[in-house]
């Protein structure tokens, strides 16, 4: 069931010259400048067009040109990870003055719903001056298809997090899961210190393109040092990030083997791992501790709660993308943009692609890593309106969506 619910905005009260100028992050990135070609793009890596990495510090605009008010889509808010992005982007955004809405999927299997919503947004094209999504999947025609209408009408598209295939994005703000998932494994092969190990692989969804990114990194990194460890990977899987899907998977699993002794999973199956269920029922590491007495655990990238489960000493490490400076180098990359700055261009310090260094946290480093730094305020809600330039937005939502 759809339903239509009108948002009534103020109008902008900032006057260009007032609005508030950003600081320089003094974020680590890598930058990859050039020309945006899709031939023989691969999901998850920079096309072969574009220049080799430059490990640079990342440069926000100096300020927003204009009030503008852009359309934000994320797959969903189901785990703490994209609410990391959303404080990331909003807070941005209101750094700038910009004017932004949230749309939701509500999940990586909803890839009808995430087109209705762009072409909802292009439906209504003079409320919104550009794009920002975490896309549901890498390559899709229905997808394709509306990018190109978007482009066509004037607005500019920037990916976050999530890789896009399409040949009129206009810039990504992402890094390579591939080095995540390589992160997570060298990690691993360090800690088991050449002893026979067995180890359960839970990368994500199947469909995406970050989760198969991920486990092609930790393969990779497995067979680069293949003579420093004796690591048996057991078949990978695959699964929706959602508590119910990952918890359910995990009994299945754990029930069916014995003597794992590495979790290398996405962040949700990692805290569904350690904790309790929805209704009070065990934890599935208690559950099981007598079939995997030894079961230790590594999260292929961080969220709130696998911070304070290493802190705690419950999980091992966990690779970190850094999702939301993410967020904020995604707003920026839209203000360049929209500010009519050069694209790919050195010159103008706005490379095409830009993500973060992927480092690893562990029980050793994570006194050295900040929880605001990471994620924002404890107390953060998900933002999903900022006041924007436009007076009545009209915004086509499902009763459904999380």
């Amino acid at each position: 069931m759809i339903r239509y619910t009108w948002l009534i905005t103020a109008l902008s009260i900032s006057i260009y010259s007032n609005v508030p100028k950003a600081k320089e992050a003094p974020l680590d990135v890598k930058s990859y400048y050039g020309h945006y070609d899709t031939k023989n793009k691969v999901a998850g890596k920079p096309s072969p067009s574009l220049s080799k990495a430059i490990i640079e510090k990342w440069k926000s605009p100096v300020q927003a040109n204009a009030p503008y008010n852009l359309a934000i889509l994320f797959p969903h808010l189901k785990d703490p990870f994209w609410v990391a992005v959303n404080y990331g982007v909003f807070k941005q955004a209101e750094k700038f003055g910009v004017g932004a809405e949230l749309f939701l999927a509500g999940g990586y299997r909803n890839l009808g719903r995430q087109v209705i919503q762009l072409e909802n947004v292009l439906k209504h094209k003079d409320a919104y001056d550009g794009v920002i999504i975490g896309a549901v999947q890498f390559k899709k025609s229905k997808l394709e298809d509306i990018y190109k209408k978007l482009t066509a009408a004037g607005m500019p598209i920037v990916s976050v997090i999530n890789d896009s295939f399409t040949p009129t994005i206009n810039a990504k703000s992402l890094v390579s899961w591939e080095e995540l998932g390589f992160q997570a494994g060298k990690y691993l092969i360090e800690h088991a210190k050449q002893k026979s190990v067995k180890v359960l692989v839970m990368p994500g969804p199947k469909g995406t393109g970050w989760a198969p990114d991920s486990l092609n990194g930790f393969n990779k990194a497995l067979a680069q040092a293949s003579d420093q460890h004796n690591a048996k990977v057991l078949p990978a899987i695959w699964g929706d990030t959602g508590d119910k899907t990952q918890r359910h998977l995990l009994n299945f699993i754990l029930e069916k083997h014995n003597k794992i002794d590495y979790l290398v999973a996405n962040a949700i199956a990692v805290n569904a791992m350690v904790t309790k269920g929805p209704n009070g029922e065990p934890a599935p590491i208690e559950t099981f501790k007598n079939k995997h007495p030894e079961i230790k655990i590594i999260s292929t990238y961080i969220i709130q709660d696998v911070f304070d489960h290493i802190t705690a000493g419950r999980v091992l490490a966990s690779s970190t993308d850094l999702m939301k400076q993410q967020g904020q180098i995604a707003i920026d990359m839209m203000i360049k943009l929209l500010n009519g700055d050069q694209v790919g261009s050195k010159e103008s310090n706005f490379p095409f692609r830009a993500g973060p260094i992927v480092p690893i946290i562990s029980q050793d480093n994570i006194q050295q890593w900040p929880y605001e730094y990471l994620f924002g305020e404890r107390e953060f809600k998900a933002i999903h309106v900022l006041p924007s330039k436009q007076p009545v937005l009209l915004q086509q939502r499902s009763t459904n969506e999380s």
